[in-house]
């Protein structure tokens, strides 16, 4: 058996609509040295019959009622096996060029997060890119997750909070990139990210994401959260597109 680089991940919950189109782009990339797992919160639609239909791609199914997504990834990741995690959720869709390019770079072992880009939208006609941007962490949620292949040892580490609904993510890339954590960024497109969801309630996000920030800045939070708000007036006074 070769040594596994990758593991996949989909957190699902009644994706019956979206789900056939992430197991497609999986089983488009799927190869040795890379396994998918599937963390179900117990789908009462058609989620299982369509993961099932699928045959030996997944590698290894859990479905059970969960405390929420990201009880549903921390669980991932203790049974994931491979040096890097990727998560895609169930109704994304992994891009095949890009994700070979990717793949390359993390046999190098060289960093702790490796970022590409996200679609939102189409492949043909994508309503906006999400760049991944580092840098910006401390001002935005500037790394966009399913895109961004992590070493599993850090998420081991440093798991999910699960007593945030929405930013939980952006609260790891944060406290990684503030722990000088090593980010590589690849000009690619590795994913198709549609919106909506619990990341659609914009008041609870934005409240959260005010909470991490405060929690995880202490003091140069009031100074950081003064730049962001001179930016975002900037950018509806040029019409800035956002990034």
């Amino acid at each position: 058996m070769s040594e596994l680089i990758l593991t996949i991940i989909t957190v699902t919950k009644n994706c019956a609509p979206t789900i056939n189109k992430t197991l497609d782009s999986v089983r488009a990339v799927k190869r040795p040295g890379i396994e998918y797992l599937v963390i179900d919160g117990a789908s009462v639609d058609g989620t299982l019959k369509a993961i099932h239909d699928q045959g030996e791609l997944v590698d290894r199914l859990v479905s059970e009622p969960d405390a929420g997504i990201y009880n549903a990834m921390n669980k991932g990741v203790k049974l994931a096996k491979g040096r890097y995690v990727l998560f895609i959720n169930g109704d994304d869709v992994i891009v095949s060029d890009g994700f070979s390019i990717v793949m390359d770079s993390l046999t190098l072992e060289q960093d702790g997060i490796i970022c590409a880009t996200t679609l939102v939208g189409g492949l043909d006609s994508p309503a906006e890119a999400l760049v991944a941007k580092p840098w910006q962490l401390p001002f935005f949620n500037s790394v966009p997750h399913p895109s961004s292949f992590v070493r599993r040892e850090l998420l081991l580490l440093n798991p999910f909070r699960e007593d945030l609904r929405i930013v939980s993510d952006y609260d790891f890339f944060l406290g990684a990139y503030l722990a000088g954590e090593s980010f590589r960024v690849l000009q690619v497109v590795t994913a198709l990210h549609q919106r909506g969801g619990a990341s659609g309630d914009v008041e609870r996000s934005q409240a959260e994401l005010k909470s991490v920030r405060r929690e995880r800045l202490g003091w140069c939070y009031l100074l950081i959260n003064c730049i962001s708000g001179i930016y975002r007036q900037y950018k509806r006074a040029f019409s800035v597109k956002p990034v």
